[in-house]
């Protein structure tokens, strides 16, 4: 956060807080059906798909940024206020 943007006040933040850990514990259903569906597609091909891989690294860090923003340790809010986390992969 730069020295020109604005905190926003405490009332705005502490809902912003609770919209995120509702976002957050619906998220906790994702990342099951996630989980799910790699092991049904690893079955049925004997790997995982490489786009819910992907995908899977991205909601990883999406979530990671929601417990920074409702523990105060990043003024940033997650998306959809800002951009969905990108994940580069390393290559071996």
């Amino acid at each position: 956060m730069t020295e020109e943007q604005e905190k926003d006040p405490l009332f705005l933040t502490a809902l912003y807080m609770i919209l995120f850990y509702l976002v957050f514990v619906l998220a906790g259903y994702v990342l099951i059906g996630l989980g799910i569906i790699q092991v049904v597609v690893r079955l049925l091909s004997g790997q995982p798909q490489d786009e819910l891989k992907r995908f899977g690294a991205g909601f990883g860090r999406y979530m990671s940024q929601i417990v920074d923003y409702i523990s105060m340790k990043s003024d940033v809010k997650p998306y959809p206020f800002s951009e969905w986390p990108i994940v580069t992969e390393k290559k071996k």
